[in-house]
C-alpha cells in the first residue's frame, strides 16, 4: 500500500471517529435528566449548559439537566420535581443550578445550588438525601420538609418544617428539627435552633397545590 493511500485511510478513520463520537456526546448529556420543570407563574427561564435557553410558562413538563441554571423573575415562582419524587419550589428572584455528585458506594445525589432567593423543599423518604447548597452552608436531608432562603449578604435562613435537616458550614453542621430556625452566615457555625412558626414561612407559596 502507498504511503498516500495510507495516509488517506488514517484520515477517513479519524474523521469517522469524531463523527460517531457527537452523537454518544449529546446521548450522554440527555441521560443526565435530573428532575422537570412543572409549572410556573410568570416565567421560569432555563439556561443550559450550552448556553440554550428555555422558558416555562404555566403548566408544562419541561426537562432539566445537570447543568442548568434556572432563574425565575420578580412575582414568579416555579415548581419543578426531581427523579426521586422531591418537590422543589422557587420563589421570586431565584437563581439556582442543577448539580448532581456521584460516588461509588452512595450512586447519584441530587445537589441544588442556590446563588439567591428561596426555595421550598419536599423529600418522599428518598435512600438517598437531597442537598440544597448556599454560598455559606449546606442543607441535606433524606425525608423532610423545609424551606431556604438566601439574603443579599449570603446569610442563610434554614427553617424546617417537618423531619431532619443536617445544616452545615465550614464550621460544623447542626441537626435542625421539626418547627425550627437556624441561621448560617460566613465565617462561622450555623445558629443554634429555635422555636418557630415553620408552617407561616410557606405562605408564598402559590405553585403547589398544598
Amino acid at each position: 500500500m502507498s504511503i498516500n493511500m495510507r495516509t488517506r485511510n488514517i484520515y477517513y478513520s479519524c474523521v469517522i471517529i469524531c463523527l460517531l463520537a457527537l452523537p454518544a456526546s449529546k446521548s450522554l448529556a440527555q441521560s443526565l435528566q435530573i428532575g422537570l420543570a412543572k409549572s410556573a407563574i410568570g416565567t421560569l427561564l432555563v439556561i443550559r449548559s450550552d448556553g440554550i435557553e428555555d422558558r416555562l410558562r404555566g403548566e408544562g413538563s419541561l426537562q432539566l439537566f445537570e447543568g442548568d441554571v434556572l432563574k425565575t423573575e420578580a412575582n414568579g415562582q416555579a415548581l419543578i420535581i426531581l427523579r426521586d419524587g422531591t418537590q422543589v419550589a422557587l420563589n421570586e428572584n431565584t437563581t439556582m443550578k442543577m448539580l448532581s455528585r456521584w460516588e461509588k458506594a452512595k450512586g447519584s445525589t441530587p445537589i441544588l445550588r442556590m446563588n439567591q432567593g428561596e426555595v421550598w423543599l419536599k423529600t418522599e423518604r428518598g435512600p438517598k438525601p437531597v442537598e440544597v447548597e448556599t454560598p455559606v452552608a449546606v442543607a441535606a436531608t433524606q425525608d423532610a420538609e423545609l424551606n431556604l432562603k438566601v439574603l443579599a449578604d449570603g446569610q442563610s435562613v434554614l427553617t424546617t418544617i417537618n423531619g431532619l435537616v443536617e445544616f452545615g458550614t465550614a464550621f460544623g453542621t447542626c441537626p435542625i428539627r421539626t418547627g425550627s430556625i437556624s441561621y448560617g452566615n460566613r465565617g462561622a457555625r450555623c445558629t443554634k435552633p429555635e422555636a418557630t412558626d415553620a408552617k407561616a414561612t410557606t405562605s408564598w407559596i402559590k405553585v403547589v397545590g398544598k
